[in-house]
């Protein structure tokens, strides 16, 4: 999961795209949708994407894993009425 830039440099997180993952700093689980050296791009089932860096977050444990589905649901029921109005 890591790897070294430079000699004599800290390793870098190296983060896989889908990977779900818990930031700390805004206390949320999220995806991963872009890594760029140290900065990564996070995303929700909802749309809400937000920038992080690598070492505020950590693998997703298993009760963060039960929300991020329970929100995929949740988002897929309430776009679903919306697309038969007619809405977006």
């Amino acid at each position: 999961m890591t790897n070294a830039r430079e000699p004599g440099t800290a390793p870098v997180a190296d983060w896989k795209r889908g990977t779900a993952v818990f930031d700390r700093g805004s206390q949320m689980v999220g995806v991963v949708h872009e890594q760029h050296g140290t900065k990564l791009i996070l995303t929700r089932p909802s749309g809400l994407r937000w920038h992080t860096r690598t070492v505020a977050v950590r693998a997703a444990n298993d009760r963060e894993l039960i929300q991020l589905r329970a929100l995929v649901r949740h988002n897929r029921n309430v776009r679903a009425p919306a697309a038969i109005r007619g809405e977006r």
